[in-house]
């Protein structure tokens, strides 16, 4: 069986633009390595207060009641539902394995792919929770994570993506869990940056090694007459002042093996993912807009999207 990719997109606080960075990064991920109907790409929508994903791809109806006949099984119903949890995913037969994925919402024409090709298990929005970490929960979390992490390895599902909600939330720690690769998308402001590191230097301690964590600059600002010190030595200046706050102080050599401070990428004039003019009316996939939109902000910002997709495989295939 073919090892699955399962990523988080994660972020320390909200309004990092996490969820377009999702969306983006698993287009070129997609382009790359060509999922199928029977090898499908599964995203999980497991912020159940703002449902980002789930918005994103016009899914807020889909998933909107948790009735019997209903066919498509939302992010809570999977966490309250020991259904799954009595197959045998590892002698499951063809049949079962597509009726498994045929309870998740086809969403493979967001990335230029065949519909069935990227699946989404979104948020029930009639039943918008916030999860605490009570006995209760922990083994529903448990439950959910056997009903997806381990049917979607055993049906074949080539990549697992998990858009997480933000800070401490059990459902963020339970998907930082079920990943090897976590893309922590964070705003380069002072208040990003700090809550951001003791968040990494606390996971680090829970999961050691055991996990890659890419530090993903998100709505960089690229107008030099905003920046701090000198605009002449943008973005040099800017990259060694956040490398110097997450190093500094964290003598731990598995945190720096772990964490990731590529900024996108460490040695360019490239200096995160740039701030998209028109992410501040409506979120969309750049790579699938015509060429003869793309402004030069849109294209800066697809190399990052491209290089960050790049980053990931890299890191999987070590």
């Amino acid at each position: 069986m073919l090892k699955m990719l399962k990523v988080s997109f994660y972020s320390y606080k909200g309004g990092s633009g996490r969820s377009t960075t999702a969306w983006n990064t698993i287009y070129w991920l997609a382009q790359k390595m060509e999922p199928t109907a029977t090898e499908p790409f599964v995203i999980v929508d497991t912020d159940t207060e703002s449902a980002g994903s789930t918005f994103l791809y016009h899914a807020e109806t889909e998933f909107f009641k948790d009735q019997d006949y209903q066919p498509l099984r939302s992010v809570q119903k999977r966490m309250t539902t020991d259904d799954e949890e009595k197959k045998n995913y590892d002698g499951a037969s063809p049949r079962e394995k597509a009726d498994f994925f045929n309870s998740m919402l086809p969403i493979g024409g967001f990335f230029r792919q065949p519909p069935e090709a990227v699946r989404l298990i979104g948020v029930n929005l009639d039943k918008r929770t916030t999860v605490k970490a009570d006995a209760n929960t922990v083994a529903q979390l448990n439950n959910f994570s056997y009903n997806i992490k381990t049917a979607c390895k055993s049906c074949g599902a080539k990549a697992l993506f998990f858009d997480t909600p933000s800070g401490t939330q059990p459902l963020a720690q339970r998907s930082v869990l079920d990943s090897d690769i976590i893309v922590c998308c964070m705003r380069p402001t002072s208040q990003f940056r700090a809550g951001t590191k003791g968040q990494l230097v606390d996971f680090v301690k829970c999961y050691g090694n055991a996990k890659t964590f890419i530090l993903t600059p998100t709505a960089v600002c690229m107008r030099k007459e905003y920046l701090f010190g000198d605009p002449e030595k943008y973005p040099g200046q800017a990259k060694e002042d956040i490398w110097r706050q997450f190093s500094e102080d964290v003598d731990s050599e598995l945190f720096r093996a772990c964490v990731k401070l590529d900024m996108l990428p460490k040695n360019s004039d490239e200096f995160g993912i740039p701030e998209v003019d028109r992410f501040k009316w409506r979120e969309s996939c750049l790579g699938r807009l015509d060429e003869k939109e793309l402004t030069l902000n849109d294209r800066e910002a697809i190399a990052r999207y491209d290089f960050l997709a790049d980053k990931i495989l890299e890191y999987w295939n070590r």
